[in-house]
């Protein structure tokens, strides 16, 4: 008699990423991005967005929940496990509800130095998002290197789901930006190996 093992993945329930910058940074369309990915990835997803009065430079948020069983309350989350970050400006409120088990993506380019969690629990990693954006050709897609960096510290969603979701974001009059806008999340996948998994993994 043979005994088979087999990998199963448990999921944690629920993971919430709050999503933060200024108007015009690509914050929305990173939210999204991951938001399709995890929908082609089969979880169940709510997504909450949430701009200032201005079309540039104002607060532009948004809250992202990512689950493995149906979400029945609205994505406005007291504490969170994980923040993308793209500016300094309104990421106190951010840094206020990550919890101790969080991870923090930064946009090192922009965030300034003494913007950081005040809890040294959670985990930050800094990505000079901007200029590996301006690498492959878009400074606006870097947004979208922070959540390539999101998915391969967490394993949050799959590479090939994200990927594929570069194009499908996007209305049929900015369809020649998903090339740059995969290679945006391609590079951001590139940043480091997964430190903080988003779900549980065991064999059974």
């Amino acid at each position: 008699m043979f005994l088979i093992r087999r990998t199963v993945y448990h999921s944690l329930v629920e993971r919430e990423i709050l999503f933060t910058g200024i108007g015009g940074q690509g914050v929305q369309l990173a939210a999204r991005t991951l938001a399709e990915a995890a929908m082609a990835d089969g979880r169940r997803v709510q997504l909450f967005a949430s701009y200032g009065g201005m079309m540039r430079g104002g607060n532009s948020d948004s809250f992202l929940v990512i689950a493995d069983r149906a979400i029945t309350l609205p994505p406005v989350v007291g504490t969170a496990w994980a923040a993308v970050v793209m500016h300094h400006e309104h990421a106190a409120d951010v840094w206020a509800k990550l919890r101790p088990d969080s991870i923090a993506i930064i946009n090192d380019s922009v965030v300034e130095p003494n913007s950081r969690p005040n809890n040294s629990a959670v985990e930050v990693v800094e990505v000079p998002a901007l200029d590996i954006a301006s690498e492959v050709g878009s400074p606006l897609a870097a947004s979208l290197v922070l959540v390539g960096a999101l998915v391969a510290r967490t394993d949050l969603v799959s590479a090939d789901a994200l990927l594929d979701g570069a194009a499908k974001v996007l209305p049929s009059y900015r369809s020649e930006a998903a090339a740059v806008n995969r290679e945006a999340l391609a590079a951001g996948l590139k940043i480091g190996e997964t430190t903080h998994p988003a779900w549980e993994l065991s064999v059974a």
